[in-house]
C-alpha cells in the first residue's frame, strides 16, 4: 500500500459518525417571500434572464430564437433532445465547446435569484455548468424557497450532494474602476425557463 493509500485509509477509518453528532438547529431568518416575482427580479438584477415563451413556443423553439447561432446544444434532461446528451460529453474540453447547456435545477432561491445544481443534474461532469457558453435552466415555481436559511432547512439536496453550486446569472467580473464584464470567466448568459 502506498503512503497515499495508507493516509486515506486512516482518514476513512477515523471519520466521525454523523449520526452521533447532531447539528445545531438552523435559524430561519429574513424575508419569507418565496415568490416567482422576487426570484425574477433578483435574477435579472444580477444579469440573468427569463426565457419567456411566445405563442405556441416550446423550449426548443425558444432556445432557437434566443441562440440562433448555437450549433451544439447539450441536454442534461430527458425531456429535451438537444444535439448531444450530457452523458455523451466525455471531457471538460468537449463541454467547453458547447454553445448551450440545458439542465433542470431542483430548486431556486428567491432572495438571490439563484439556482442550485449538483452532480445529480450534471451527470458528474460538474465543469459543464461553468465551461458552456450559455446555460438554460428549467425551473419549477413550486421549487422556489425564500432564502439560504430556508433552502438549507427545506431542501435535502444540500445534505445529499457531494458537489453543489448556486448560480445567479452569468459569470461577471469588475475592475477597480467599476467596469463590469459579464461572461468573463464562465457562462456568458444564464436563462431560466419556467416549467
Amino acid at each position: 500500500m502506498s503512503s497515499r493509500d495508507t493516509i486515506l485509509a486512516t482518514l476513512r477509518a477515523n471519520r466521525p459518525d454523523p449520526a452521533a453528532h447532531e447539528l445545531p438547529p438552523v435559524a430561519v431568518l429574513g424575508d419569507m417571500d418565496a415568490g416567482k416575482a422576487r426570484f425574477e427580479d433578483a435574477l435579472q438584477l444580477l444579469g440573468g434572464q427569463i426565457l419567456l415563451p411566445q405563442e405556441g413556443d416550446t423550449l426548443a423553439s425558444a432556445i432557437a430564437r434566443r441562440f440562433p447561432d448555437a450549433k451544439i446544444i447539450c441536454s442534461a434532461v430527458p425531456d429535451f433532445e438537444g444535439t448531444i446528451r450530457l452523458e455523451d460529453v466525455a471531457s471538460p474540453q468537449q463541454a467547453a465547446a458547447t454553445d448551450v447547456l440545458v439542465v433542470r435545477s431542483p430548486f431556486g432561491i428567491s432572495e438571490m435569484g439563484s439556482i442550485f445544481l449538483s452532480e445529480a443534474q450534471l451527470n458528474s461532469l460538474n465543469s459543464a455548468a461553468h465551461l458552456t457558453q450559455h446555460i438554460v435552466v428549467i425551473l419549477s415555481e413550486k421549487n422556489l424557497t425564500a432564502n439560504m436559511h430556508t433552502a438549507y432547512v427545506e431542501r435535502p439536496e444540500f445534505h445529499t450532494a457531494h458537489y453543489g453550486v448556486l448560480m445567479t446569472g452569468p459569470s461577471a467580473t469588475a475592475d477597480i474602476q467599476g467596469v463590469l464584464i459579464r461572461g468573463a470567466q464562465g457562462v456568458r448568459s444564464l436563462s431560466v425557463w419556467w416549467e
